[in-house]
Order: C-alpha cells, then sequence, then structure tokens
C-alpha cells in the first residue's frame, strides 16, 4: 500500500474530528440495507423499506401522522426509527387487528436516511429521561447496538420479555443470524425478508435473446458467469443501445450476498477473493456497456431507464416491487412499460435491506413491546396479516405459506405471482457468521472506490485496493490492516 503506511497516522488523528461529520457521506437517500451503493454509476443509497428511495422521511421527530403526543411519563411505547415508511403502516395493522390503539405509541422518527440513524440515536439516547422501547435498526450497523448491553444505549436480549429459542422456528435463518450479538444472543427479529430478484423486460429478453418464459430467462442469468455472458448477447444484439442491468449498484447488492467472509476478522479488515473478483467483473460489465454508464442509482433517469430501451433489468428486493422501484420505472401503473416485466432469482439468492426490531435496555413498556414485535414476527396470524396488508414478503415462512398459494400477482409483472420466486429465494440465504458491526462503513468506501476505478481515477487492480485500504482507515483506524502491508 503506497499511501496507507504514510498516513494512517494522519488518519487516526483525523478519526474523532471525523466521526462529528458521520453519516454526511452515507446516505443521500433513505438507506434500506443501511449503505450508500456507491459502485460504477452508482453514488446514492438505498432503501430500507420500500419507502420513497430518493429522499428521506423529513418530519419532525415524533411526527408519524398515527402516533404522537405527550409521553412524559414514559406510558406509551416509544419506537426510534429513521422514517415512518414502515412504522406508519405496521401501528394501522396492528391497531386494526387487535385491542390496542394509536395513541397508546410515542414514535421518534428522526426523519433520516437509514446510515444516518445511529447518530441520532446515540444523540437522543444520550439523555437518561428520553424514553426508547423499541429501536429500529438496518442489518449494516445493527450490532452497534445489539452488541452494547449498557443501561445508556444498549439493548435487551429478547429473552428477557418474554420470548424463547422455540418462538424462532418459523423465522428465516439469515434474520435470526442478523439480529443476534457477536456471543449469540437473540437480540433483534425482523418482520421482513428482503430477498430479492432479477427483474426484466420481457419483451426486450425476447427480441435479443429469444426468451418467452421466466424458466428461459433464468437458465441465462442463473450464475455470474452466464449472466456476464447474457449480458455480451444483448450488447451485441441490441447494437450496444440496451445494458442488461442499469447500474452495478444493484448488481453489488447480490454480488456482496456471496461472499462467505467477513470484512472483519479477529479486528483485521478482510478482502476475500469474492470482493477480489468483483472488481475486474465490474470494470468488465462498465467498460463494455452492460449497465448504463455514469448513471447515478435512485436518480430521475435511473427510473426513467426503465421507460426506455436503455435497459434490460433492474435487481428489486421484495419492498422495490411497489413505487419503491419497479412500478416507478416502469412509469407507473399504464406507464410505458408496466406490465411488461417479470422476475426471476438471478445469479444468486440476496437480501438487500430489512429493519430489525431491538428492544432498548431502558425499556419501561416490556409487555406490550413482546406483543407488537411477536405480532409482525413469531405470530404467524399476525405476520401473514401484515403480508396481506402492504403486499411484503415477511420473514415467517408459515405465514408466507399461506400468503404465496392466494396471492394474485402483480400489474407490473403481467400478473406474475413475484412471492413465488422470493420464496425460493429466501430459502437459499445465508448470512451465519457473516455479520460485523463495520459493515456499513467498509462496504461504502469499497463501493465508492470500485465506482471511481470504472470511471478512470486508478489504474489497476492494485491501486483500486490500496484506495479502498485507505478510505475504510480514515473511519475506522483501530483496525488492524496488517493482511494488507
Amino acid at each position: 500500500m503506497k499511501n496507507f503506511k504514510k498516513n494512517i497516522a494522519l488518519l487516526a488523528a483525523l478519526a474523532c474530528a471525523g466521526t462529528m461529520l458521520a453519516g454526511c457521506n452515507s446516505d443521500k437517500p433513505a438507506t434500506d440495507g443501511g449503505e450508500t451503493t456507491s459502485a460504477a454509476g452508482d453514488d446514492a443509497g438505498a432503501t430500507n423499506d420500500g419507502g420513497d428511495a430518493g429522499a428521506a422521511d423529513n418530519g419532525d421527530a415524533g411526527d408519524t401522522g398515527a402516533a404522537s403526543g405527550d409521553n412524559a411519563d414514559g406510558s406509551k411505547l416509544t419506537v426510534l426509527c429513521w422514517n415512518t415508511d414502515d412504522i406508519n403502516p405496521m401501528i394501522e395493522n396492528f391497531c386494526a387487528n387487535t385491542d390496542h390503539t394509536a395513541d397508546e405509541f410515542n414514535v421518534q422518527n428522526f426523519g433520516c436516511g437509514g446510515g444516518d440513524a445511529a447518530e441520532n440515536y446515540d444523540n437522543y439516547l444520550s439523555d437518561a429521561n428520553n424514553d426508547a422501547d423499541i429501536m429500529f435498526v438496518e442489518a449494516d450497523w445493527a450490532l452497534k447496538y445489539i452488541n452494547d448491553d449498557s443501561a445508556e444505549k444498549g439493548t435487551k436480549a429478547l429473552s428477557d420479555i418474554g420470548f424463547s429459542d422455540s418462538d424462532y422456528g418459523d423465522l428465516y435463518g439469515y434474520t435470526l443470524e442478523i439480529g443476534k450479538s457477536s456471543s449469540g444472543v437473540q437480540k433483534g427479529l425482523s418482520w421482513q425478508a428482503a430477498a430479492g430478484g432479477f427483474c426484466y423486460r420481457t419483451d426486450l429478453a425476447e427480441t435479443y435473446l429469444g426468451v418467452k418464459t421466466p424458466d428461459e430467462m433464468q437458465a441465462l442469468v442463473s450464475d455470474w458467469d452466464k449472466f456476464l455472458d447474457t449480458a455480451k448477447k444483448v450488447g451485441e444484439a441490441s447494437g450496444g443501445q440496451t445494458a442488461l442491468a442499469t447500474t452495478m449498484g444493484g448488481v453489488w447488492q447480490v454480488f456482496s450476498a456471496g461472499r462467505s467472509t467477513p470484512w472483519v476478522v479477529d479486528g483485521k479488515l478482510s478482502l476475500d477473493d469474492s470482493a477480489k473478483g468483483y472488481i475486474d467483473f465490474a470494470k468488465n460489465m462498465y467498460d463494455n456497456g452492460y449497465v448504463i454508464k455514469d448513471l447515478d442509482q435512485w436518480s430521475t433517469d435511473w427510473y426513467s431507464a426503465g421507460q426506455t430501451d436503455k435497459t434490460m433489468g433492474y435487481f428489486v428486493s421484495t419492498w422495490g416491487f411497489g413505487d419503491a422501484i419497479l412500478t416507478q420505472a416502469a412509469g407507473g401503473e399504464g406507464g410505458a412499460t408496466y406490465g411488461k416485466w417479470n422476475v426471476v432469482v438471478g445469479p444468486q439468492p440476496f437480501y438487500w435491506g430489512g429493519t430489525w426490531a431491538t428492544v432498548a435496555n431502558r425499556c419501561n413498556n416490556p409487555e406490550l413491546a413482546k406483543e407488537f414485535i411477536a405480532y409482525f414476527t413469531t405470530n404467524k396470524d399476525g405476520a401473514k396479516a401484515y403480508a396481506d396488508f402492504k403486499g411484503e414478503y415477511v420473514s415467517n415462512k408459515a405465514a408466507m405459506a399461506e400468503v404465496i398459494p392466494s396471492y394474485a400477482g402483480l400489474g407490473v409483472l403481467g400478473g406474475q405471482n413475484h412471492f413465488e420466486v422470493l420464496n425460493t429465494v429466501a430459502d437459499g440465504i445465508n448470512m451465519a457468521g457473516g455479520i460485523t458491526e463495520y459493515d456499513n462503513t467498509i462496504k461504502q468506501a469499497f463501493n465508492t472506490t470500485i465506482t471511481e476505478y470504472c470511471r478512470g481515477t486508478y489504474d489497476s487492480v492494485d491501486a483500486t485496493i490500496d484506495a479502498f485500504v485507505d478510505n475504510v482507515a480514515g473511519s475506522l483506524p483501530n483496525l488492524d490492516y496488517s493482511n494488507f502491508d
């Protein structure tokens, strides 16, 4: 590393000052996955829940439109969140199916992107008088609170409020893994199984690939080698006018889910062969126009590309099948490409985003906290009611087994039942041991560096890796970087 050793002292000195700016570079839009996707034309973030991906909910803290008001005595269930895209419909559905009312809730909405939530939470929790019962967290920074047992900012073991291991039998394993502390204590549950797939234009697939069914399309994109080959065929058949995938940011969401090594192992920054291989893969895709060059994810042009022949596909998670991605990309109901899409599993199983509910150590409403969390997760009937209500793929397998056969399908997909595809994907996701508390920072630094490499900032893979390490060290100077000496 040419620059790392001479810069590390300066980076460490600046780290304390840097924490004052934490979040400034992490989420331009609201994040769904806790990270900013910034690879080969994508310098904006992902969203966590299928709300408006392009802008955070900037409402005042506590203003949810569903539950607010005085809570001086702490009697209400206080929920900390960064926007209201999840909590508002959750409260509505919960109250409609139980004997509870919205005025029992106090929502502290910080109106920011998911990557900025932790900084806001820390400021709020630093005042011991501030009430907090449930804290929504994202996978990439969940361990910051899940690994914390302190009274000030820590979280409870879910067993402390009445959950037991026997309650979790119907939940997807990867959602449980992300909600565990590093010592294996279950501290968070997600109501979402944010599995995703590859959505493609059926008319373009038939024109350029001769594909007429989802099964035929899946055969052409079932691994990354085939995906690359198919991208080449589409480029050649279209005269370079159509890219198989819209941006590398979407590709990265899928590719990164296949990594088998955590970003940090025994305190050392780790870059496994999969991540190294992605550098060449991204450059190949970008240089050959297999993605749309210099297109920023979540921008207006990113969405509108789906209404033209510039792109054949988007990678989409469960929350993205609504207006968050696909329907908006198709031009809305009745839009230019509405109904001309299908979804397949794609090169590998992946999840993109999702939110986990944790219980603050200062929680003074444990019974309602447990009932609320259980309704959306371990309670099959509650989870099913929410899946039907919001059209979201939930984390309870038993609930989805009842939802899938009766689901009518989506208009944007020409009536295809996307839940059947997501069911296959969700079963294949394995995140055991793959999550660290540093993921948000490191994944963002990696994506940013790959973007710069694709755009010509660095002239080699080695220089790109050097820059990546330097970027991480600037934010996380206490990690061990000896793997890169």
